[in-house]
């Protein structure tokens, strides 16, 4: 009796450890994703090179990450963008997400 009960439950719980690792994976990649323009916008904002900033930038993102700056009237906004992929082999364009984080930064005076 209990082998029937497994049988009928082992499909649901194997969904739902790939749903949870899902989940963590594309929080991972947010926090990434996140601090790097962070990183980033302070960077420039203290007067640093912006490709020395976009360097940091795609160092602490997730690989194939876009940066992109924009300066304007005294602040500076960092985007960084990047795809979540589920990290099992196999898996890897199930639930992929094109996620993305900005930071804005007050350019400091000399």
């Amino acid at each position: 009796m209990v082998t029937a009960e497994l049988a009928m439950i082992a499909p649901f719980a194997v969904a739902f450890a790939f749903l949870l690792l899902w989940i963590i994976s594309l929080g991972l990649t947010q926090i990434r994703i996140t601090d790097a323009s962070r990183e980033a916008a302070r960077m420039i904002a203290r007067g640093e090179a912006v490709q020395d900033a976009k360097d940091v930038a795609r160092r602490h993102a997730p690989a194939g990450a876009k940066v992109s700056v924009d300066t304007d009237s005294g602040t500076v906004t960092v985007t960084v963008t990047a795809r979540s992929r589920m990290p099992l082999p196999y898996f890897s364009s199930v639930g992929s997400q094109t996620m993305e984080a900005d930071s804005v930064a007050t350019v400091e005076s000399p």
